[in-house]
């Protein structure tokens, strides 16, 4: 689960699909490195090219990048 903002929006992802969905569409900036390999990531778990746990690696990493809480083993993808 990630808490996105101020509001604590609580956004469960369980899926590259909606790993990619809050990506480009819920996160709150879309740069810095750890973002960029998020997304790249993603789309290459849609082609078969990463498994889902690298998925879900740099989708955390993306989230400490940009000062988002992450509940400890809360997304499995």
């Amino acid at each position: 689960m990630f808490e996105l903002n101020d509001r604590q929006e609580i956004v469960t992802v369980s899926s590259s699909l909606e790993a990619a969905d809050l990506l480009l569409n819920k996160w709150p900036t879309k740069r810095g490195p750890s973002y960029k390999l998020a997304v790249m990531t993603c789309l290459a778990s849609f082609q078969g090219k990463q498994p889902p746990e690298l998925v879900r690696q740099d989708l955390i990493a993306a989230a400490i990048e940009a000062h988002i809480y992450v509940k400890p083993r809360s997304i499995s993808i």
